[in-house]
């Protein structure tokens, strides 16, 4: 199915919300996710829940009894799960010394950034502008992973940075597009290859592609909206704030690889910025971060149109989950495998863009 970008966006692509009342999903947190699988009609989701850094066997839930979602190998759009990924090559070239966190964005782009305006309509829309290196040389490639760089979510026309980087968090799929630049400009390969050589390959993520290809087409599972119809966008270029193609085995271990790299650990929770200090959320590198007990959690979550996707993994014990679903209905489930995994209070379910 085709959708037009405006459609995207609207239906919350990359993470996207439009609502700015508070969410409630901590409702159904004491429901059992087999439970409300079926309450909610949800066709299709796959979960897995590691215990100290240990992945489990993934458990698929089929909540409308349709045959045609039956299959326990799907790969589903991850949609802003994207993000951890682009986050987990940065810190890896980071660590490498091939990019520096705390340098100025026009290091990696001396010629300026070629923004497009309508990243969603195909590789031949030609709506684009070029964000000159004086401006880049504003942003440092770290406010770009913990979304304070100032950008927009998503732009149509020409893209700056709201305000200062570095002075308050506003999240970005502009940001990790630019990202995507500067991690082609340093390895000098595309994102498809530079993400298989420093993520999918070393962690065995076999099954993930940053874009829909043909070798994974027959095992994607269809998207279905809130209605329960079909809403399904085709990624057929990758986009590293929303792209993902994945299965909650693949995307276990890049939980299972943070919980035992303790450099990359470290890496990733070195620069954190407040978004709700009531909830007790900030966001880290690449990841947005919980403080409640039995945490720090690291956590993100997955909007685009017929899929949503959870991911959070507690930093001290090395618990956590990841679950992914082809219904917008699919959040309700993450609250209830949090309780499963790390009962308690956790406030993430009650902050606005998860409504």
């Amino acid at each position: 199915m085709n959708l037009s970008r405006r459609s995207l966006l609207l239906s919350g692509a990359a993470a996207f919300s439009l609502s700015a009342c508070a969410s409630h999903l901590d409702q159904y947190g004491s429901t059992p996710a087999a439970e409300l699988a079926v309450s909610a009609r949800i066709c299709y989701a796959t979960y897995v829940v590691l215990r100290a850094g240990v992945p489990g066997e993934p458990v698929v839930l089929e909540g409308c009894g349709d045959s045609a979602f039956a299959r326990k190998d799907g790969i589903l759009q991850a949609a802003s799960l994207t993000k951890p990924v682009i986050a987990y090559a940065v810190l890896e070239l980071a660590r490498a010394g091939q990019l520096d966190l705390q340098a100025p964005v026009s290091r990696y782009l001396p010629d300026g950034y070629l923004h497009r305006q309508r990243p969603f309509a195909g590789p031949d829309d030609k709506h684009a502008d070029r964000v000159p290196p004086e401006v880049l040389a504003g942003i440092p490639v770290a406010t770009l992973l913990n979304h304070s760089s100032g950008l927009p979510n998503w732009s149509d026309d020409v893209l700056v940075p709201d305000f200062e980087p570095g002075q308050r968090w506003q999240y970005s799929g502009e940001a990790y597009l630019l990202l995507q630049a500067v991690i082609a400009a340093v390895t000098g390969e595309s994102i498809e290859t530079a993400i298989t050589r420093l993520v999918f390959a070393p962690l065995g993520m076999h099954d993930s592609r940053m874009r829909l290809t043909d070798d994974i087409r027959a095992r994607v599972v269809s998207g279905v909206n809130w209605m329960g119809r079909p809403a399904h966008f085709e990624f057929t270029e990758p986009n590293a704030a929303a792209s993902l193609y994945t299965t909650a085995s693949d995307y276990a271990k890049l939980l299972a690889a943070l919980s035992a790299r303790r450099d990359l650990l470290s890496l990733t929770l070195a620069n954190t910025i407040p978004v709700d200090a009531a909830l007790g959320l900030s966001w880290s590198n690449g990841w947005g971060l919980e403080t409640a007990a039995g945490g720090p959690y690291l956590w993100q979550w997955g909007n685009n149109p017929g899929y949503r996707a959870f991911a959070m993994l507690s930093v001290t014990t090395g618990d956590g989950f990841v679950l992914l679903s082809n219904d917008e209905n699919g959040l309700r489930l993450a609250a209830s495998l949090a309780q499963a995994t790390f009962p308690g209070e956790h406030g993430v379910f009650r902050f606005y863009m998860l409504d």
